[in-house]
């Protein structure tokens, strides 16, 4: 738990001049773990796929079991996942994304809300359930974002992947809802379902605003190569299956119609090989001045963090940083004090605090 890596910036940060840095594991060893939020200036909660939930101080390095937690499908890619947290009127108001287990070992990507006190979510409401029950356990999508009075949230194909063109679906979409569950019609699509925000999406694990909750970037893994990073506008059809830079695992043969074809959107990014991305951010502090206003995005597949710099919402440059540092890195989050809270996934995975003295 107290181990800390230590390690010179020309090393871990070759873009930086002199000085160290510090990454810490701040908790004992946790498996599969997945999706993080901050609760206030000194802890956060986090997820673990099996279905458990913890609160963390990250400077006492101090866990509790939060109890409440939703019975989840726990199989394959499924389980508890993602995580969002709010303050509604003084209370902490709780947004978990899992894999509900819905009919004949079927699952379904859901998302509940929650109040929180005392280490224990109550005044549960269930807010959205996926239409498209299935046997797949894979491609949940299940990433979180929320902009005033609605949430957001990456809906995955889960491995059909013709439903991401389907409209009465809502396999391989993002949905916009409002945070209490009430109806809402986004009139994205003529015909659609109404929670539909965006279509044509395989399996997106990373959605997040940028600082003034006007853009909505989202990245997705795609299958063989072609992991996209998006920029995600109502109305709009991202691709999948019909335009991808990925190919069929093994064979590497072309899908679809190719790589870009007027009606569709074209990716702002695209990495081939895949890297697995895998939580998303777009950093605002003052302790890593030479990180302000970059996308950072976890890889799952080469084990570091995505530095993205941004011009007119064009990627302009890209770096590494972090390679086999902490392992596959599932999600991060940002502190008040501008240090950057980072989760592994693996069996012997924990969290990780990444700050400057």
């Amino acid at each position: 738990m107290n181990f800390i890596f230590y390690a010179l910036l020309f090393i871990l940060f070759p873009f930086i001049a002199q000085s160290q840095i510090k990454l810490e594991k701040i908790t004992p060893e946790l498996s599969n773990l997945w999706g993080v939020s901050v609760l206030n200036k000194e802890e956060v909660l986090f997820t673990q796929r099996a279905g458990k939930l913890f609160r963390l101080n990250v400077f006492k390095k101090e866990i509790y079991e939060v109890k409440g937690a939703p019975k989840v499908f726990n199989y394959g890619q499924g389980g508890l996942l993602d995580i969002a947290i709010e303050e509604d009127n003084n209370k902490k108001i709780i947004y978990l994304c899992f894999s509900k287990i819905t009919k004949n070992s079927e699952s379904a990507t859901a998302i509940n809300s929650y109040e929180f006190q005392n280490d224990e979510l109550f005044n549960k409401k269930q807010i959205f359930v996926s239409n498209k029950s299935s046997r797949s356990s894979r491609h949940f999508g299940c990433r979180l974002a929320i902009n005033s009075k609605y949430i957001f949230a990456t809906i995955g194909d889960r491995g059909t992947r013709n439903d991401s063109q389907n409209l009465k679906n809502h396999s391989g979409s993002v949905i916009k809802i409002l945070k209490n569950g009430n109806y809402y019609n986004n009139k994205a699509f003529k015909n659609s379902l109404p929670e539909i925000f965006s279509i044509g999406h395989r399996n997106p694990q990373g959605l997040t605003f940028n600082i003034d909750k006007t853009n909505l970037w989202l990245h997705e893994h795609g299958p063989q190569g072609g992991d996209e990073l998006n920029l995600i506008v109502k109305g709009k059809n991202y691709g999948w299956p019909k335009i991808t830079f990925g190919k069929e695992y093994g064979s590497g043969r072309t899908i679809g119609m190719g790589t870009s074809k007027p009606g569709y959107e074209d990716p702002l990014k695209v990495w081939i090989p895949s890297i697995a991305p895998s939580g998303i951010m777009i950093y605002k502090g003052t302790m890593f001045e030479e990180f302000k206003d970059k996308v950072i995005i976890g890889s799952l597949k080469f084990r570091q963090l995505h530095l993205l710099s941004l011009k007119n919402n064009i990627v302009v440059s890209e770096e590494k940083i972090l390679t086999n540092q902490i392992g596959r890195i599932r999600d991060l989050k940002e502190m008040s004090d501008g240090s950057i809270i980072i989760i592994n996934d693996e069996f012997n995975g924990g969290v990780y605090r990444l700050y400057k003295q």
